[in-house]
């Protein structure tokens, strides 16, 4: 293991935002190709179109999963690195405290 470990805690928790905004974006807007099948008129096209929806579905569901788990892995890990941070910082000033009784 490395003498020293280095975590950026804001980006590890704007990572965590973005990833709930994203998938926010995700949980609000469906399938694209619902808003302009109606408007596509030869059936071939409006085929391929309601191919791609369905798959969509199937993608934007994965990925909405997989969107929450990182977002949650990465809520995690900002706490984690928080919490050892804040031991650390104690750790130290104890002491600090200790070692001014002493003299």
């Amino acid at each position: 293991m490395g003498d020293h470990i280095k975590a950026d805690l804001a980006a590890i928790k704007q990572c965590s935002r973005d990833l709930n905004k994203i998938h926010g974006e995700f949980e609000r807007h469906g399938n694209p190709a619902d808003e302009y099948g109606h408007a596509i008129g030869h059936g071939g096209l409006k085929d391929a179109f309601s191919d791609f929806g369905d798959t969509w579905k199937k993608t934007r569901k994965k990925l909405m999963k997989e969107l929450e788990q990182l977002a949650e892995f990465t809520r995690t890990a900002a706490k984690a690195y928080d919490g050892v941070d804040q031991e650390l910082a104690k750790a130290i000033r104890d002491a600090k405290a200790q070692s001014k009784g002493k003299k």
